[in-house]
């Protein structure tokens, strides 16, 4: 029996009871606002946000291996789902609920065949400039769609130049009781997150207890909000998330087109591959704070389940959330069992709590939104960049003016191609180093940092880089050119200790380069030739027509050569 259940269940003990509890209770009051916002961030009707809240946590719990991942809606996800779907349904009908429910289903089920197939290291098609890029664009987008709820006006658009206009055009519109709200909401927000911490160090509040309290800070502020709302009767004056329907949908598929599925086929991929990013890093921080090793192909299955999960309730994609989580791991959370609960809690609460949700004001929730992802609007990457590789520079802001112009779906695909680009366009121009020996010792150097002592007539050059099609002829150039700036050099040796791998066009290239080189008079050596490679250039019958050419370490070479 404890084999069909999850670790963290099995070996469960009493005392993790207390804080597990706490934790879960504190999620759903933050969850529920949550979600709803998100919703209406992804062009949805707010329920959907609670539903896509429910599912994953449970899901998770049995499937995930975190203790304290919380599982739900995220504000970047939502942009994702905006962006992809306003070209395809217009936001609130029915068939753009059916595609977004499609778009989880279809996101979560890659997910987790790429699991299955224990495909993990797909997260590294996102560099880490283009990611900081793809995020503090997406992050900007958002701030700026919000402030059409913050400003009690609908604007809409995904991308910077419609999100302009339609700010532009309804200037005129802006709802008064709305703008103080969603302003101050802002404000005490703001000034949360910059002085809260020394206020609360005041109050004599322990650092964990401080920093709960301050991620606790937009609930307040939405419970402050409906108190106000139903207190002085303004929801006929002020836009609210209005009537939200009790209980669950019964699980559903879609109805969907086939055109309509190879529609989602890209975005979903997207999608899915930013949330397994977001997911990760969650899991990776939390990790380490106790100590763990991940597994991420077991989190890519688990959040694969969690997206099918959310799809068949009738939400929309989701990830792990890392203000979310942790507060969970701050409110005391030992195992799963808090995710668990807090569905239990959104259970209870879309069951019947429903009316009270009803009188959310929107300006709050906008505020709440842009206070949350003002901080993820950072140029650190990029300064970093720009001082060490002007590429992953290039990438950032290739990245950063393509979301913002074209909208995160778009720019998304612009920033993989772009960093599979900057990839190969490295790896296509490798570093070539011309090494002579440290005198008195048996160690090469690059002429061009060390003092070194060279072997007349004998150029040593080694190639930093492993050869393969995309390299070859870039290599053969730079080694003629500098045998044409040594007109001495009758023998050559390519150093290969940075050669990892070896494709047919590298070693075809090889072959043509020795009988070249061959007769011009010069004799190609090679040296420091690893297993892997040499088992290749076997295999192609390029390593006999070396035999007696291949010297076991460049010392050895270089003795070989000076006899």
């Amino acid at each position: 029996m404890k084999r069909c259940l999850p670790a963290w269940l099995s070996g469960y003990r009493r005392e993790y009871l207390a804080g597990d509890l706490s934790a879960g209770l504190v999620v759903t009051l933050l969850l529920a606002p949550q979600g709803l916002a998100y919703a209406l961030v992804a062009g949805l009707p707010a329920e959907a946000g609670l539903y896509a809240s429910i599912a994953p946590l449970l899901i998770y719990a049995l499937a995930g291996r975190s203790h304290a991942q919380s599982v739900g809606p995220m504000a970047m996800t939502s942009l994702l789902v905006a962006a992809t779907l306003a070209r395809l349904a217009e936001p609130g009908s029915g068939d753009y609920l059916a595609l977004a429910i499609g778009l989880a289903l279809m996101s979560g089920l890659m997910l987790a065949v790429l699991g299955l197939l224990r495909l993990g290291f797909i997260a590294d098609l996102l560099s880490e400039p283009v990611l900081a890029a793809f995020t503090s664009a997406s992050a900007l987008l958002i701030v700026l769609s919000q402030l059409g709820p913050l400003l009690g006006v609908s604007s809409g658009g995904a991308a910077l130049p419609q999100l302009l206009s339609g700010l532009w055009r309804a200037v005129d519109d802006i709802n008064r009781i709305a703008l103080p709200f969603g302003a101050s909401a802002l404000v005490l927000l703001l000034l949360a997150r910059w002085r809260g911490d020394a206020c609360l160090r005041r109050c004599g509040l322990t650092a964990a207890a401080r920093q709960l309290w301050l991620r606790l800070a937009p609930l307040l502020a939405v419970l402050v909000g409906m108190a106000l709302v139903a207190g002085l009767d303004l929801s006929a004056a002020l836009p609210v998330v209005g009537a939200v329907p009790s209980g669950l949908p019964a699980p559903a598929w879609p109805a969907l087109s086939l055109a309509q599925w190879s529609q989602l086929a890209l975005p979903a991929f997207f999608i899915a591959l930013v949330n397994y990013v977001q997911s990760l890093a969650v899991v990776q921080t939390l990790a380490q704070r106790r100590g763990e090793e991940v597994d991420p192909d077991r989190e890519l299955l688990a959040l694969g389940l969690c997206n099918i999960g959310a799809g068949l309730s009738g939400g929309f994609p989701v990830t792990g959330g890392l203000t979310r989580s942790l507060v969970n791991a701050e409110a005391g959370a030992q195992t799963q069992l808090a995710s668990v609960i807090a569905a239990l809690g959104l259970l209870l609460l879309a069951g019947f709590a429903a009316a009270w949700l009803a009188l959310l004001p929107l300006p709050v929730l906008a505020a709440m939104i842009i206070a949350s992802v003002a901080g993820m609007i950072r140029f650190d990457s990029l300064r970093l960049a720009w001082r060490t590789d002007r590429a992953d520079a290039a990438a950032f802001a290739l990245t950063f003016a393509l979301v913002l112009w074209l909208g995160v779906d778009s720019g998304i695909v612009a920033g993989v191609l772009t960093s599979l680009a900057a990839m190969l366009w490295r790896s296509s121009r490798p570093h070539i180093a011309e090494l002579g020996r440290l005198p008195g010792s048996h160690h090469f150097r690059n002429r061009l940092r060390f003092a070194v002592e060279h072997l007349p007539g004998a150029l040593f050059l080694r190639v930093d880089e492993s050869l393969f099609f995309g390299n070859a002829r870039q290599v053969r150039g730079e080694v003629l050119a500098r045998l044409a700036a040594r007109p001495d050099a009758s023998r050559l040796l390519l150093i290969m200790s940075a050669v990892n791998r070896i494709d047919t066009s590298a070693l075809l290239m090889l072959a043509r380069l020795d009988a070249e080189l061959a007769a011009r008079g010069v004799t190609l050596h090679l040296a420091e030739i690893k297993g892997p490679v040499a088992q290749r250039m076997e295999g192609g019958g390029l390593l006999a027509g070396f035999s007696g050419r291949v010297h076991l370490s460049t010392q050895a070479a270089w003795e070989a050569l000076a006899a």
